[in-house]
This record gives C-alpha cells, structure tokens and sequence, in this order.
C-alpha cells in the first residue's frame, strides 16, 4: 500500500477514501433512520442491515456507556453506517464511550470533547460481553483532550486513572483519518490487541490497518504508558499481526515515554508517518520480521527536548528508506536511547524465546538490516548504535546485523558506535557502502563500510533537503538490496541502475508521491487515505450493446500484486469476472460479453490487491443502454472552486439531480439537473472537500470531488 498527497502545486497526487465512497453512494436498496436519542439509537443498530445508515442528529449528548452488538453484516456485505448529522456536529462529553461488537459496520464523524470515561476505553472494538468486532471502520473521529484524571497535571500523582482511547479487538479492522488531540493520562491512545495472551503461545492476526490520522499533543510525564500507538503487548511477541501503521503524522509530543509507536508483535509494517517536534519515535519492542520504511522525523522547534527515531529489538527487522533530520540526542554515550537508529541488548540471544520469564525482557537485536536511510545534520551519541549498554538491558549483544548505504550527517558526536563492553558475545555486523561526516568520526574500532566524506544537502524540496552530490550512485552491491527496497525511495521515484546512498534518490524517476506530513492532509475531514495503488481512471464503454470494454490507469503500483474486476446487476451483489497480475504497465483493459443491456444497467467494481494481502476497492461504475449513456459529469473550475461551480453534462435527463456531499456523506445542497450547464454557488460552503454526485432515478451515476478554497 501506499500514500498519496493533494498539493496545489503538483496536482492531484492521492486517491480518495473509496471504501467509505462506495459505503455512501452506492446503496442500492438502503434504509436511512435518523436518531436522537440514546435508546433510539442502540435499539437502531441491533437491528439495521447491510446498507442501512443511522444519522444521529447534531447536539452535545452524555449517553454514558453505549454499547450495541449486531449480528447481521458479512465481510462481503456493504457497509452499515452510523453518522453524525455533520463532521464534529454530534459531540458526546461527561462521561461517554462507545463499545460494539459488528461485522463490516462504518463510524463515522463523531466528536468527544472534554469529558472522562474513567478507566473505560472511549471507543472499543468489542462489546460488553468481549465479542469483538470485525471488517469495521472508525473513521473522521474527533478526540480532544478525554482524560480520566482529575488534575490536568500530565503526571503519574496518584490522580490519573489509565484509559485508552480507541482499543481494536478483532480483525481486519481499521481506523482511519481521525484526530487524536491533548491525552495526557496514561496509557496508549489507540492499541492493537490480540485474543491469545499466554506466552509465547501465538494469536490469531488481526490485519488492521491504522492510517491518515493526526496525533497531537501526547503529554503524559509519568513516564512508561505515554504511547500514542501500541501494537501488541509482551505476551503477544511470538504472535504474527500483518498490521499496517502508516501514513499518520505525530507532532508536538512532550511525553517522557520514548516510545510513540510501540510494537510488541510480529510482521507488522510501519511506513510513510511523519514524525514532528515529538518527543520519541518508532519503537520494535517486541516480535520479530517488522519493516519499517519511509517514514520522516523531523525537528523544526527548538523547544522540543531529545529525540530518537527507530529501535530495534529482537529479530529479523528491516529498516530502510527512512529520513531522520535535525534530531537531538543525549551525550555521546552507549547509554543513550535517544539517537536516530540505535540496535539493543538483550538479556538472552533470540533464540531463548520459550521461557516465559522473558516475556517482557529485552531480547538482543539479530538478523536486522539496516540500510538506505538518511540521518541529515543530527547530534547526539552516534547515528547509528549497535549495542544499548545499560544493565536493565542485557550484556548479550546485536549479532548478523547488516548496515548499509546509509548517509550520515552529525553536527555533533559520531557516524556510528559499536558496544564493546565485556559481556556474553561481541558486536557483529556486516558494514558496507555507508557515507558519513561526524564531527568525531565514525566511531568504529575498524572503519571498513563507512567512508567520510564532505556532505552538503540541497535546497528543500516536498519537505525534505536534497541529497548531496557525495551518494549519487555510490551504493555498494544495489542488486542485494532491490527486491527490499522495491527499487523506490523514501519518496516513492524509481531509483536508478546504481542506487544513491541513503534514502532519496538525487536522479530518481516518477512522481513524488511521499513526503513530511502537515495538518492539511490527515485527520478528521481531510482529503487523504492510504491505499494500495493510485487509481487514475475506471471506465466502462459499450461497444455494439453486447461488449463492455473496461479499462483503468494507475499512476503507481507499489506493492500491487493483482486487480480483480467483478461485475453486478443491481449494484450490490457482484459476481468476479476474472483478474489480472499488476504487471507496472499501468493501462489495464478487459473485454466482457454479455447480453444485450436492453434496459437494465450493469456495474463494474475493482478489487486491488497488494502483496500484503490488504486490498480495497473503486467507486462501481455504470454501464447503461446504449440510448440512455451518459458521459462523464464535468466541472468547471476543477480542483480548485471559488464562489461559483460550473456542471457540464452531455444531454439533459428526466429525474437527475446534482447533491454535493461533503466527506462524510452529509448533503450540502441538490440541484435540479435541468440543463446541460447548470451553475451551482458554493459560497455557503466552508474550505476543503466536497463531492458532487449526478443522481437519476435515486441512483448515483457518476461522481466527482472538487476542493472549495476560499
């Protein structure tokens, strides 16, 4: 899966939220009910059914505990909704949270503001009988400042009560463009749980995706417990997730707690988070074989203390492509966790894994790779550190560890250091390709894999420095580390037939298409999602009334494994044509035969698969009779939209109307669609996104997102 951005400048870079889209638009036979009550509305979500929508009306609401079960979804069943009224326009305060256990249920646009669930978790992902829910979604949620504590004192005093704020339970969950603002008691913001907790007994994975959201202000300063994500906890180290964590910006964290993201499990892949003035980074706590990749730390306030950005514990991590600026670590001392990428003891090997006394113990980092990241104008300890030497650690040290092609930049201290300390083994490592400058050199008893080199960074482009002129094509042994890499860098261009050193690729090909997040791209009601490949076009053409000649263009298949086209009669039901591997051509077309439409419509649908299983789909498109074809709906100005919204369309239709929707489905306005060239005011509308859905007969034909920027 991968990341795309809306820049004003660049165009459109990302595709839209299209599981939610199809959730919205494309009810065929769907029940809409609108509550107001909190006995109107658990009653309501015991019994709705796929397609159904509950709105719940706008006002402040304290329902103390909600909790519903609902048994009638499927994983391939559509969405069942629940919706507030407008985004943020339903706030639930005092002492509300929400429990439910359901099968492909969408939550969507809720707001809890200043309030306290005491030691309960604000939204869970199980009921109150622990039956969890799967294939659900939570969605442009607002949380700001929800804390069970009765001070306000950021502090472990005695006052603090520990609550979480989202608990996922389950599998194939996902949460999604929320807004997670000023928790400063203790415990995670949002955890990933497992339903196995006896160690080292595996559990089921889950397969959740946590992606688009905005994480600001963690402040807990009573140290361990200050997370913003936890994936896992100890017992669960030998359990496999495939969890995904990506795409999420964490800023402005003064936490004690190092740890803003914690892994305590197995094969999960953190990418593309942007990591600003934040006291902490990624940490690999627990579990083995995790991938982390693209992800950006940046420091641009001063005012934030000491910052790391990756550790790595236990076995079989892969860290590459990442972009570390500007971080300040401790003193130059192997007693410091706080540096850009710093490998631990342990105290065993990883091969003690059955002994349940070192459930929560540290195990030494073996078998991990290091390699193509960037560490640009850092100080501290060293950039790279291969052994944590603190008693509480261990005395058996990182062994099989390969560092390579990293480019290392440090104002102060030294491109890397190696524990040499006595203890139950040494160091090793296989070092090759790394440039570095370091005020006090690499650090390193043997400096073979390091080269010093005079280093000076390019202007700021998409948030980050350009490489030095020192890496172009200077990697050692590219053909090793290709199939890792995927051949992209941390921007996700083409790297060349001779790779640069360290994370960006200076000649790289392609869009760029990843970069620092900021506050316009993630969180509640902002126009970006994670999926696992730009979809430009999906088109249907008729061809002699009896041929449907489909095509789509990609304009990046990272990780794509495979596109599976389905086909339906009334919208709903589908039935799978066939499929095609991704084969980066990025033109796709299949040819389906069939009868002629006569009056009847048919409907495509896209299933796009990544190698990691996860998938996701495209809006359905239409395909009607050859007298009745309507072309696309065009707008006019497009993205941008200033005080008026032109609508071109091919021919004028009996029973069509224009409803703009903003992103979480709410109606805005609807227009009679009694012209070719119909004009719209939209100055009734707030900046950001909207949707503009051409309707006939109650369905949606077509439609089209635009960007209201006044």
């Amino acid at each position: 899966m991968h990341y795309y951005r809306f820049s004003l400048t660049h165009g459109w870079k990302h595709r839209f939220s299209l599981a939610l889209f199809m959730g919205m638009f494309t009810m065929g036979f769907a029940t809409n009910y609108t509550v107001s009550t909190k006995a109107a509305l658990t009653s309501r979500m015991a019994t709705i059914k796929p397609g159904d929508t509950v709105t719940v009306t706008n006002g402040t609401y304290n329902w103390g505990q909600l909790n519903f079960t609902n048994r009638n979804g499927l994983s391939t069943s559509a969405w069942m909704v629940l919706k507030a009224q407008t985004l943020g326009g339903v706030v639930f305060t005092d002492s509300t949270y929400l429990q439910f256990s359901a099968t492909k249920l969408l939550i969507s646009g809720f707001k809890f503001a200043n309030g306290q669930s005491k030691s309960n978790d604000v939204i869970q992902f199980r009921n109150n009988n622990g039956v969890a829910a799967n294939y659900c979604r939570l969605s442009n949620i607002i949380i700001n400042n929800y804390n069970s504590d009765s001070t306000g004192s950021y502090l472990n005093d005695g006052s603090d009560v520990e609550n979480r704020w989202v608990s996922i339970y389950g599998t194939h969950n996902r949460v999604d463009h929320c807004t997670f603002i000023n928790k400063f008691n203790a415990a995670p913001t949002v955890v990933v749980w497992y339903d196995n907790n006896t160690y080292p007994q595996k559990s089921t994975p889950t397969y959740h995706l946590i992606d688009s959201n905005y994480f600001n202000g963690r402040g807990y300063l009573g140290g361990n417990g200050g997370e913003s994500i936890r994936v896992g906890t100890s017992v669960n180290s030998r359990s496999d997730g495939y969890n995904i964590v990506e795409h999420n910006l964490f800023e402005n964290g003064v936490q004690l707690d190092p740890e803003i993201i914690s892994n305590k499990s197995g094969s999960n892949i953190y990418r593309y988070n942007t990591f600003r003035n934040h006291a902490g980074g990624i940490t690999l706590r627990h579990g083995r074989y995790c991938q982390v990749y693209g992800n950006f730390f940046v420091r641009d306030n001063t005012g934030i203390g000491t910052q790391y950005g990756i550790r790595m514990i236990d076995k079989g991590h892969r860290v590459y492509n990442n972009y570390i600026e500007n971080m300040v670590g401790n003193s130059n001392s192997l007693t410091s966790l706080r540096c850009p990428l710093i490998l631990f003891n342990g105290v065993t090997d990883s091969y003690d894994t059955a002994n349940p006394a070192f459930a929560s113990k540290y195990f030494a980092a073996d078998s991990c790779i290091v390699a193509f990241n960037s560490i640009v104008n850092c100080s501290g300890g060293a950039g790279i550190v291969l052994g944590f030497n603190v008693d509480s650690i261990g005395a058996y040290k990182p062994t099989g560890i390969v560092v390579a092609n990293n480019l290392i930049k440090m104002s102060k201290g030294q491109a890397a250091i190696a524990d040499t300390s006595s203890g139950s083994n040494l160091v090793t490592y296989k070092a090759e390709g790394n440039i570095y400058q370091a005020s006090k050199g690499v650090g390193l008893a043997k400096s073979t894999g390091f080269t010093s080199k005079t280093i000076t960074f390019g202007a700021r482009s998409n948030g980050v420095l350009a490489p030095p002129s020192a890496v172009k094509d200077a990697a050692i042994n590219t053909a090793t580390y290709a199939g890792m890499l995927a051949s992209l860098d941390a921007q996700g261009k083409t790297r060349s037939a001779i790779f640069d050193v360290g994370a960006l690729e200076s000649n790289g090909t392609g869009t760029v298409i990843a970069y620092p997040l900021d506050t316009t791209l993630v969180g509640a009601g902002k126009p970006v999602t994670v999926l696992p490949v730009k979809l430009l076009t999906f088109k249907a053409n008729l061809v002699n009334n009896h041929l449907a000649a489909i095509s789509w263009q990609v304009a990046s298949e990272i990780n794509m494994k495979r596109y599976e086209l389905s086909r339906s009669n009334d919208g709903i039901s589908f039935e799978t044509l066939g499929s095609l591997a991704a084969v980066q051509k990025h033109s796709y077309q299949w040819t389906d035969t069939f009868k002629a439409l006569q009056n009847a419509p048919k409907y495509y649908r896209l299933k796009m698969i990544d190698i990691d299983g996860r998938y996701s789909y495209s809006p359905i498109i239409s395909l009607y009779p050859a007298h009745t074809i309507e072309k696309e709906v065009r707008l006019f100005p497009n993205p941008i939209v200033n005080g008026q919204l032109w609508v071109a369309t091919n021919q004028i239709c009996d029973n069509a109307q224009l409803v703009i929707t903003n992103m979480v489905g709410a109606r805005q306005s609807s227009t009679q669609a009694n012209a070719q060239l119909v004009q719209i005011p939209i100055n009734g509308l707030t900046k950001g996104m909207y949707f503009l859905q051409w309707i006939r007969n109650g369905a949606v034909i077509a439609t089209q997102p635009f960007v209201v920027g006044q």
